[in-house]
């Protein structure tokens, strides 16, 4: 793996030229200092609100990866190249989803919307070319999500420079990057209220996700960097640090969990049975997020893996969310 440069979350952000983009449809637009996994340079798309107020971000999600099996043999993140083509194919997907202005009590439906790809393996949360090798053939791979976050934040916090609210969202392995990011966000918009949602993917405590995929994961994509301002050391042995760390931290913000009891996604990834990840992910309530006053969580039986994709499917989840940006009092905690 080749040396990095550390860009820790507390530095000043250093900015670039602001993205113009008509209001109420979706520009793709390239960045040619980001990064996919097969070396291709990738983007986001926009999709700018007549209605200047608040600011939704949203990164998606499609596996992991951390050595020459998983990246190049079983193939268990998606692969790059992620471009204008590709989003164009993945536009109709995004009906009924929260980044859907039609759909009925989505509460973003006037917000201004941006749609982070996925091509790097590493939650959004890497900046590292890790040489991985199988017998005598070694491959690189870029796993660039978090310098890829940090270039596309120097263009939207200048596009969207005060925003009341802001709601980083991430769906599936970006839930994990929304919530290690976070603190990187914070620094490109210090002011207003920041509402972060992870779908679907928990940050489990201790070995509930083992010891060895950690350890895998912190070498091969370098995630002490975002993580180390956050809560340094000991989230290198328990992830779930992150999650209690971000709540204590920015006590004005609100974070949510949500999650079925027995995702079959997830807990696959973690080589956990079902109910062996139904009572980790109840203990890491219980003892990481139910202490807080502003980390709450939305679990629903079964061993779907996502929501926001389609949340008019999960009764009650939209009037949820409603409530959590708000600031309603009466925002809790939900379980079967």
């Amino acid at each position: 793996m080749r040396p990095v440069t550390q860009r820790r979350a507390c530095d000043a952000p250093e900015l670039g030229p602001p993205i113009n983009a008509p209001n109420d449809t979706w520009t793709w637009v390239d960045f040619p200092d980001s990064t996919c996994d097969d070396g291709t340079p990738t983007g986001i798309a926009i999709n700018p609100s007549s209605v200047p107020n608040n600011l939704l971000i949203l990164l998606n999600g499609s596996g992991l990866c951390w050595d020459y099996m998983t990246c190049f043999v079983l193939n268990t993140a998606v692969h790059g190249p992620y471009g204008s083509a590709q989003f164009s194919a993945q536009q109709g997907n995004l009906a009924g989803s929260i980044l859907d202005r039609t759909l009925a009590t989505n509460p973003f439906h006037d917000w201004h919307l941006v749609f982070v790809p996925y091509c790097t393996g590493d939650l959004h949360a890497g900046d590292a070319v890790a040489t991985y090798t199988n017998g005598s053939t070694s491959r690189a791979y870029p796993h660039r999500g978090y310098a890829n976050i940090v270039a596309y934040l120097r263009r939207l916090a200048p596009t969207f420079p005060t925003p009341r609210q802001i709601a980083l969202v991430g769906v599936s392995t970006g839930g994990g990057g929304a919530l290690i990011d976070e603190s990187t966000f914070r620094a490109f918009w210090p002011s207003g209220r920041m509402y972060v949602i992870d779908d679907s993917f928990p940050l489990l405590e201790r070995d509930a996700i083992p010891g060895a995929l950690r350890s895998a994961w912190f070498s091969s994509w370098n995630l002490a960097e975002p993580l180390d301002p956050l809560c340094g050391a000991p989230c290198s042995s328990d992830l779930s640090m992150a999650s209690r760390s971000l709540a204590q931290r920015f006590p004005g913000d609100r974070f949510a969990l949500l999650s079925s009891e027995q995702d079959q996604t997830v807990r696959q990834l973690l080589m956990q049975t079902a109910s062996g990840y139904q009572s980790a992910l109840l203990q890491m309530s219980t003892d990481g997020l139910d202490p807080t006053t502003n980390f709450k969580y939305f679990f629903v039986t079964g061993s779907t893996h996502t929501m926001l994709g389609n949340p008019a499917a999960f009764p009650g989840l939209l009037t949820w969310l409603t409530e959590m940006l708000q600031d309603d009092p009466s925002w809790a905690s939900r379980i079967p």
